[in-house]
Parts: structure tokens; sequence; C-alpha cells
């Protein structure tokens, strides 16, 4: 198992950028690039501890799902979730939200594992953080030109 964190700051308050990344329904809008096709949450709404998500991912042209359950969920703070079925490396994922003088530091850590239960290869743990990178990217350009409230 490797552990992956990246950290950002987005120029929004935290109860705006933790809103946008506890809703799974946004997640093709900021993870598209990393072959998120679909994602659907159960209940869709309210998010809590115990809400399912359901992802369709793009793996080299082959579709495959996967299915997570929110572990924690803290607004403004805390979300987190773990894999509960499907093939993804990435077994839980946690979202860390502090308040900081121009907006909100983000912090992505991420629990890796090969499909084989040996220890995450590097080349593994820097394909997904660069994914990761990229994403948390996205979110951010999203939040700050606050396209997320056109979006809803």
């Amino acid at each position: 198992m490797a552990a992956i964190t990246i950290t950002i700051v987005v120029e929004r308050p935290p109860a705006e950028v933790f809103a946008f990344v506890a809703d799974a329904r946004n997640n093709p809008l900021w993870q598209a690039g990393a072959g998120l096709l679909e994602s659907l949450q159960r209940p869709a709404d309210p998010v809590g501890v115990g809400t399912q998500i359901t992802e369709v991912w793009d793996c080299g042209g082959e579709k495959s799902q996967v299915i997570s359950e929110v572990t924690a969920y803290e607004p403004r703070r805390r979300y987190a979730r773990h894999l509960l079925s499907g093939s993804s490396p990435v077994t839980q994922i946690t979202q860390l939200f502090e308040p900081v003088a121009n907006g909100t530091q983000w912090t992505s850590y991420a629990l890796v594992q090969s499909g084989d239960e040996r220890p995450a290869e590097s080349s593994l743990v820097e394909t997904i953080s660069r994914a990761m990178e990229a994403s948390m990217a996205e979110a951010n350009a999203l939040l700050e030109r606050r396209d997320v409230d056109k979006a809803r």
C-alpha cells in the first residue's frame, strides 16, 4: 500500500469547496480528464456517512465500475470514502478542507494498492498522483471561475 498526498489552495470559502467536492454528482465535471465517465450517489441528497457512490471509469478503452461508500462527512472540514467493490487501485480517499487567508487549503490523501496485494508500484503511484493533481486543478479552476454556480 502506498499513500499519495496532494494539496492546493482554492480561492473560495471552505464551505463552497467542500460542497462541490463532497457531491459526487459533480465528479465528472472535474475528474473527466482522469477517465471518469459517470457518477451516481445513493441517496442523491443529502450526502452523508453511508452514502454509496457508483462510478464508471474509462480504463484504457475499457469501462470499469467502482462502488465506494462515504465513511466521513464533516461539512466544511472532512470527507472520506472507501472502496466497496471494483478494480480501482485507490482503496480509500480522504479530503480535508482548511481555511487559509486567501480561501481554502484542500488536501487529498489516497491509499493505493496494486491488484495483486503487493505494494503499489511507483509508476502506478506516479500515474495516480498526476491524475489527482490534474483533477484538483480542474476543480480549482471551476470553483474560482464560479462555473459550479452555473452547473447546479
